[in-house]
């Protein structure tokens, strides 16, 4: 979703009763133009849509991740996904990203409504555009019969799931949007709050363990195979179930996705059907880079003359060390490579990017090499 409203982009848990299939008709100012995509959004966002109309991510969502309801007040096993259609102004009809419900203990049923943002920065009137959903929603549910003349409208508890770069800072209070009023005003001024979950920006402190909406916010922050193959790790152990199957084989794709966009030109992470059969597969190409870096370090050493080789050479070393352990090993390995001299010494420094198993372990090995590496004729 760029600067525009995408009606595609949401996903409502929402009240339900049987035998009423819900209609929602979410609403666009005539004559406004449907904002154009990038084709890898779109990608993202159909990824996303799947990806949440499991119950189990729904449900992970909600226990770890959503400070408004606690565990203990949401009956978890009622949670039940939902028809939902939406339908524009112009009567043109479109089928929403999912809808569920859930119900409160000893409460009426709980309106969750999930806006997945894709866009690169946060929507500063962000807090107006649930509001407006949330109005649509409620409209429709009178309008349906869903909710009677008698009967108190439900409950909604609004979660926006963000994945940008830079921190979420929009306003998380439709208040907070309007203009200051003194107290005669005040109390006639509309009042909403969603929550964020800002996945880009969480720490681990905030990531439960065996929480499935914890894959999804890792794999987001992830920025080399290494760290998709430890997500990998974490899935094949938390999706063990065998309701899991399906679930297991969406986040394949996500996977496989992500990591054709981190490994290098050329090596294409082949089409596989388990978590474990695509981890295996990262797991070998990222032992196959050294050899192929090496070999292309070596070519630009001899056509650009042998000093600008060695340069070329610590480059490709630490771009084999971001992939194989993370950006923070790389640029502490890179310091220590500007003190190691001479290509044999660097291509030894490769062999130990792939023989050892973590990042502390290659640094205390390039520690040691450049200890005692010292320049020699014709090295430099």
């Amino acid at each position: 979703m760029q600067d525009g409203t995408d009606e595609g982009d949401v996903v409502a848990l929402a009240g339900w009763r049987p035998g009423h299939a819900s209609c929602f008709r979410i609403g666009r100012t005539p004559g406004t133009p449907v904002p154009v995509r990038p084709e890898c959004c779109l990608v993202h966002d159909e990824i996303y849509k799947k990806l949440f109309s499991f119950p189990r991510l729904v449900q992970d969502l909600l226990r770890g991740f959503v400070a408004g309801p606690r565990s203990k007040a949401i009956d978890l096993k009622t949670l039940e996904k939902l028809p939902a259609e939406y339908v524009s102004d112009d009567l043109s009809t479109r089928r929403g990203d999912a809808v569920w419900r859930v119900r409160l203990s000893g409460e009426p049923w709980l309106y969750l409504l999930v806006l997945l943002e894709f866009q690169a920065r946060d929507e500063p009137r962000m807090a107006l555009r649930i509001l407006t959903y949330t109005s649509l929603l409620y409209e429709e549910l009178v309008r349906n019969g869903e909710v009677a003349a008698h009967e108190a409208l439900p409950p909604v508890l609004p979660v926006v799931l963000y994945n940008g770069e830079s921190a979420w800072r929009a306003a998380s209070e439709v208040g907070d949007l309007i203009a200051p009023v003194g107290p005669s005003l005040a109390p006639y001024q509309p009042t909403q709050r969603y929550c964020v979950v800002d996945e880009r920006h969480l720490g681990e402190d905030d990531l439960p363990s065996g929480n499935v909406m914890t894959a999804v916010v890792r794999l987001e922050q992830s920025r080399s195979p290494a760290d998709l193959k430890r997500v990998l790790e974490n899935l094949a152990s938390w999706l063990r179930g065998p309701d899991d199957g399906e679930l297991r084989r969406a986040f394949v794709d996500w996977v496989r996705l992500l990591a054709d966009r981190l490994v290098p030109p050329g090596s294409p992470v082949p089409r596989v059907a388990t978590l474990e059969e695509l981890r295996m597969s990262l797991e070998e190409r990222v032992a196959e880079w050294p050899k192929q870096w090496m070999r292309e370090g070596m070519e630009k050493g001899i056509e650009h003359g042998l000093g600008q080789g060695i340069e070329q050479q610590r480059a490709l070393l630490r771009r084999q060390a971001a992939l194989r352990f993370g950006e923070e090993t790389a640029a502490r390995l890179a310091g220590l490579l500007a003190r190691v001299s001479g290509a044999a010494r660097l291509a030894e420094a490769g062999e130990w990017i792939v023989r050892c198993g973590t990042g502390a372990d290659l640094l205390a090995r390039v520690v040691a090499l450049a200890a005692g590496s010292a320049p020699t004729r014709g090295d430099e």
